[in-house]
């Protein structure tokens, strides 16, 4: 299986789900677009768009989201199967006739998303049995033939449409992953959301195993589909 995973800068990392492709005996190629490289020409079994610091709006300072949104909606239009988390929900979201755009509010944290009825029966998604790493200040709207599958009191956070799925939250983050992030950002913003940084990593460190347990389950559950 020929995995393609897209990353959006040095701290965007497979994490998680590096021991889903190994499960599921993938062959995956990981290139940096926030660092200058270029997609890969080739066949895609199925494609992966990680997140990233920047929105899906900023076109101007990135032009090369252009690019990849441009390529992923050709892989859209081909059924190729896409995975898009964070930032790649709301590229995912764009490409298919939603919107992307800044939040009102941050929201970040272990965060229960709750499942509608659509997304309680999908098989991927019901992977996701307890809380989950959130932190964005984007959000999006539904492409119109999207079917939302999970929401938290504030935003939507999956849906499907076509041969994509898209998950606003981060199953694939580890500790050192969020240490890294909050490093890279500061702790200005999870401040200002009401978040103790230290008990934040505490708590993401002590269900470390638990969390891993859910996104190798998760991602490996969508990668046989």
């Amino acid at each position: 299986m020929n995995v393609l995973v897209l990353a959006h800068g040095p701290e965007i990392t497979p994490g998680w789900l590096t021991e889903a492709l190994a499960e599921v005996e993938a062959d995956p190629t990981i290139v940096d677009l926030g660092a200058g490289d270029a997609i890969p020409d080739g066949a895609w079994d199925r494609i992966v768009v990680l997140g990233g610091h920047m929105g899906a709006y900023d076109t101007a300072e990135h032009p090369w989201l252009d690019i990849e949104k441009a390529f992923l909606s050709d892989q859209l239009a081909a059924d190729t199967p896409l995975l898009g988390v964070c930032l790649g929900s709301q590229l995912l979201a764009e490409v298919a006739g939603g919107a992307a755009y800044r939040a009102p509010t941050t929201e970040a944290g272990l965060l229960t998303v709750q499942p509608t009825v659509t997304g309680a029966a999908d098989p991927t998604l019901s992977a996701i049995d307890g809380p989950v790493v959130v932190w964005h200040h984007d959000t999006f709207d539904l492409p119109p033939e999207a079917e939302l599958l999970a929401t938290t009191a504030d935003y939507p956070h999956a849906f499907r449409v076509g041969s994509a799925l898209g998950v606003q939250f981060h199953p694939e983050v580890t500790p050192a992953m969020w240490q890294d992030w909050v490093a890279a950002a500061g702790t200005d913003e999870l401040v200002a959301s009401g978040i103790d940084p230290d008990d934040m990593a505490r708590r993401i460190s002590e269900e470390a195993p638990r969390l891993r347990r859910q996104a190798v389950r998760f991602f490996s559950t969508w990668l046989e589909e």
